[in-house]
């Protein structure tokens, strides 16, 4: 890709009308968005609008100037959502995806208000969000925007504001490419690449044993953590979510823990310095200017009664 303002609108112009030029990987069709590989064909994924605006293109073209497609690592974002949906139907073999048509809506609502706050969604990046069956307290989150709850956690969060909190915390994971940059170390490009052209099966199974809770990629350190927990607010003050739902969810947490019981006892293994983050997120939303939002919604309400009661 050339320099200059006028080599950056001519690909702009190029995407815009659905005619981008073989050095970006995302090609636009009117169904849907094709992830394309050049060298293994690409991948397709569920239809979207096709509406890209000039600032989306902007910010995709400056993953364009590479073969590699993004300057920040070796693993472009085409190549991360690639390997997510990869990762995702391995998952879905793994754990049991609940297939709740009304619970899915709102979750998949209130996941997609906060998802439309970051900077892959106006690079029109897809997230897709899950619901596993475990009663366990739980949640995680693999590259490519995929996020998973379980039941149990549906269940024990009080009100759709807490549930908003977790969301926003996996999701800012993900926009920060945690895993991904894990991956880049642990990894030699040949073998990313090999996974990607779908010759290593072996290789992408450990990816995903490495992603499910309890593995080496959803485990973060106190500082990832907290960096998480700050983009989650922002997240939810932005999708006028009230933020004292971070703080209300680990405080129940907390307290789940001193009765005893285990069923959070994952999930506190994977998110660490629960107290610590505690007073953390206590102190950053008292320096917040807006701290009101949702706290409930009757949807939220209907689909934690569903899982209490089928618990």
């Amino acid at each position: 890709m050339q320099n200059g303002s006028a080599s950056i609108l001519h690909f702009a112009f190029c995407i815009l009308h659905s005619d981008a030029p073989p050095c970006c990987d995302i090609v636009l069709r009117s169904t849907g968005t094709r992830l394309a590989d050049r060298e293994s064909g690409g991948v397709f994924v569920k239809p979207v609008v096709r509406t890209f605006s000039v600032v989306g293109a902007l910010l995709f073209l400056a993953g364009c100037g590479s073969s590699r497609g993004v300057a920040a690592g070796p693993v472009s974002l085409d190549e991360e959502w690639q390997l997510g949906y990869q990762m995702a139907a391995q998952v879905a073999r793994q754990v049991h995806i609940v297939n709740d048509p009304l619970a899915l809506a709102y979750l998949r609502d209130a996941g997609e208000r906060l998802h439309v706050q970051t900077p892959v969604a106006v690079a029109n990046r897809p997230f897709e969000f899950e619901i596993v069956d475990d009663p366990s307290v739980n949640a995680f989150s693999i590259p490519g925007g995929h996020v998973y709850v379980t039941t149990g956690l549906i269940a024990t969060a009080g009100k759709a504001n807490e549930l908003a909190a977790v969301l926003a915390h996996e999701i800012s994971h993900i926009v920060a490419r945690r895993a991904v940059k894990e991956i880049e170390k642990q990894q030699p490009i040949s073998v990313i690449d090999a996974i990607l052209l779908g010759h290593d099966p072996s290789g992408l199974q450990t990816l995903v044993t490495q992603a499910l809770p309890g593995g080496t990629l959803a485990r973060f350190t106190r500082t990832e953590e907290k960096e998480a927990d700050d983009k989650g607010l922002d997240l939810m003050v932005r999708a006028n979510f009230d933020p004292h739902g971070m703080l209300d969810f680990f405080q129940r947490l907390i307290a789940l823990q001193k009765d005893g019981s285990s069923a959070a006892s994952r999930y506190l293994a994977d998110h660490p310095g629960t107290q610590d983050r505690i007073d953390d997120i206590n102190e950053r939303i008292k320096k917040m200017t807006k701290t009101s939002g949702i706290v409930d919604e009757p949807e939220f309400q209907a689909m934690r009664a569903h899982f209490l009661n089928v618990g």
